[in-house]
């Protein structure tokens, strides 16, 4: 039987505190340098980018160096009233300001809006994965609804620690699968269900409403 969303939230939230400073900082580099072998994020030409909560894997190197490669940056911001996300471009991580959940968020004013379907892919932040491209986040839904929106046609990468892959997570009408995953010791894609690490270190149905912890952030 798998385990309840909450039970799994509270798992994996323990797994991620029980993270050392080197651990996590290791793990960092090693994501924001392999994320770059997955071919549809190094071929995009808009990426859609996550600024991260502490517990989540960085994405500020991995913004660096796609504004080095010449590809568009977007960030989302969220609508807290729609529970929506917008979409904005960024020239430099200067232009996002403190907004909702405690997040960096475009300036709506500065930053001009990105249209859905010019996203090519998008780095997916999340508490957990699994080997069926499932993804649990914090329960907002803020990323369901996004990629319910009938224009979306981008690749989904999620970026996590392999200390937050479980066996099983319980699968929604609406959820999603991730295309991709990048932990700091693998690249896995959709229909890949066998492990193969790096073994050095380093639809029609209604979307959720918003579940217990949502005001922590978008999920």
């Amino acid at each position: 039987m798998i385990p309840g969303k909450d039970g799994i939230r509270r798992d994996l939230r323990a797994r991620l505190r029980a993270l050392t400073t080197e651990e996590r900082e290791a793990g960092a580099k090693a994501v924001a340098r392999r994320v770059w072998e997955v071919p549809e994020v190094a071929g995009a030409r808009v990426l859609l980018l996550y600024a991260s909560l502490p517990e989540e894997v960085p994405t500020d190197a991995v913004a660096h160096e796609a504004w080095r490669r010449g590809i568009t940056v977007a960030y989302p911001r969220c609508v807290t009233d729609t529970r929506a996300m917008t979409l904005h471009a960024l020239e430099t991580l200067e232009e996002l300001r403190a907004g909702s959940y405690g997040i960096r968020e475009p300036d709506a004013l500065a930053c001009p809006l990105v249209t859905v379907e010019e996203i090519d892919a998008v780095l997916v932040p999340g508490l957990g994965w699994d080997r069926r491209g499932g993804r649990i986040g914090r329960g907002a839904g803020y990323y369901d609804r996004l990629f319910a929106d009938p224009r979306w046609r981008g690749f989904r990468c999620g970026l996590f620690f392999s200390a937050q892959e479980v066996p099983e997570l319980p699968v929604d009408p609406w959820d999603a699968p991730l295309d991709a995953v990048v932990t700091e010791r693998e690249v896995w894609r959709l229909g890949e269900l066998a492990p193969s690490p790096d073994p050095s270190p380093a639809s029609s149905s209604p979307l959720p409403e918003l579940g217990e912890g949502w005001r922590e952030a978008p999920g």
